[in-house]
């Protein structure tokens, strides 16, 4: 997955070491920071697991074309809860995350 931007850098989570491995992974995001304070970093900003209730605001930009994304998450076991067209020949996805937020995948038609 090739992401570009996420609306917003704090995410919830019950359990910070899980959602850090699901967002490194699934999602592909970069490392940053030395093994003792590594991090995940997106459009030059750091991303923050703090504690709270699972949100249904995240949205992430991708640069993949659905076909590619569809398999993508199909590997990762992710299943697609909702799919809509949007303006501009986008698509977007709903998943969860491992933490049960709600998050949307906007990608290229």
């Amino acid at each position: 997955m090739k992401p570009r931007k996420l609306n917003h850098k704090t995410i919830p989570a019950t359990d910070p070491d899980r959602a850090y491995r699901f967002w490194r992974d699934v999602f592909d995001l970069p490392q940053a920071g030395d093994s003792q304070h590594r991090h995940l970093q997106l459009d030059q900003s750091e991303i923050t697991f703090v504690p709270g209730p699972a949100s249904d605001q995240l949205e992430l930009l991708v640069r993949d074309h659905q076909k590619e994304l569809r398999q993508h998450l199909r590997n990762n076991f992710i299943p697609i809860i909702t799919e809509e067209e949007r303006f501009n020949h986008k698509i977007a996805f709903t998943i969860r995350d491992s933490e049960g937020n709600l998050v949307t995948i906007e990608a290229n038609q």
